[in-house]
């Protein structure tokens, strides 16, 4: 099985070496590695080519793509994407890194049960220490993916996990340009729809905590934005292919938290809208709307919505 490993690189060269040193001393042979360099202003494609040195049986396998200027996290894993020849597709941070067994791991799982998806643990990593190990979720497909949908439940994170190629080029999934924010949103929760996924209890990732520069510590108009566009997009999706609303009220209740998200940092109602044209049809969730267009302050709002979203998850998840 060839396994594609998609990583984005971007203002990283602090972390940069951990990352492809963890890559490239793979136990499992047979990758492609594919960097796109989304002309930060660093070293760090010159960190990552010294590294590639270091590792000669790797170079065959390594392409460094290069975008003519910046383009964001969404068109870097889409370009990634449409470069990979693997059959399945692994996605990486370029300030994170992989346990030396992984992909083995990953692979040996998805051999055994024919899975679609495969995850495992997954460690926090703060300077050189792993501070919390954060394990798989074992739900069924239907409470996990309603979790995901509700937002600020479960982790919607790419990265972790070992798709395969087909999930995405049958359904019609990939990453979108301007969609840099929450960009794993706009992708897991449509792949996993489709998907028949398991897991590994091993650690199978450390995903980097401390990193000030990252989208998930940058809360800018121009991310909130990027968070709604997200939000529309599976909404969109899941409204189409959903046919039995099984997910409904779950995707009801993450626009609310689109919406009070989005208010609560300022952005206007009628922006809110131009962005999102879905419409929630749940009682509750359509109620906390409603507030939220009287004026009602966000914090009341949340009263009602945290209430109603722990009653469904305790319920439905």
């Amino acid at each position: 099985m060839r396994i594609s490993i998609l990583v984005p690189v971007y203002g990283v060269e602090k972390y940069i070496r951990k990352c492809a040193e963890s890559l490239f001393s793979q136990t499992y042979q047979n990758i492609e590695f594919i960097f796109v360099d989304d002309c930060g202003l660093d070293k760090s494609i010159a960190i990552l080519e010294e590294v590639m040195t270091e590792f000669p049986e790797r170079e065959k396998d390594v392409r460094i793509l290069r975008h003519e200027h910046n383009r964001g996290l969404g068109a870097a894993r889409a370009t990634a994407f449409a470069a990979s020849t693997g059959d399945t597709i692994m996605h990486v941070d370029s300030d994170d890194a992989l346990p030396a067994e992984a992909v083995e791991k990953l692979v040996e799982r998805m051999n055994e049960t024919g899975a679609d998806m495969v995850d495992g643990a997954f460690g926090e990593l703060t300077g050189n220490r792993i501070v919390a190990i954060i394990p798989p979720s074992h739900r069924s497909k239907q409470k996990y993916l309603r979790r995901m949908l509700c937002q600020n439940v479960v982790s919607n994170r790419i990265w972790g996990r070992l798709y395969k190629r087909n999930l995405y080029t049958e359904h019609g999934v990939n990453s979108i340009e301007g969609i840099d924010y929450c960009e794993d949103y706009a992708v897991v929760p449509r792949l996993l729809l489709f998907a028949n996924r398991t897991c590994v209890p091993d650690v199978v990732y450390h995903y980097r905590k401390d990193n000030t520069n990252s989208y998930t510590h940058r809360l800018s108009e121009k991310n909130i934005v990027s968070f709604l566009r997200a939000c529309q997009l599976v909404a969109d999706f899941m409204t189409r292919e959903d046919v039995k609303k099984t997910y409904r009220t779950a995707l009801d209740i993450g626009m609310v938290n689109a919406y009070r998200t989005a208010i609560a940092q300022g952005i206007s109602l009628h922006r809110v809208d131009e962005i999102c044209s879905y419409r929630v049809s749940s009682c509750i969730p359509r109620f906390c709307i409603w507030l939220l267009r009287k004026e009602v302050a966000v914090k009341r709002v949340n009263w009602v919505y945290l209430a109603f979203r722990r009653l469904y998850v305790c319920w439905k998840g």
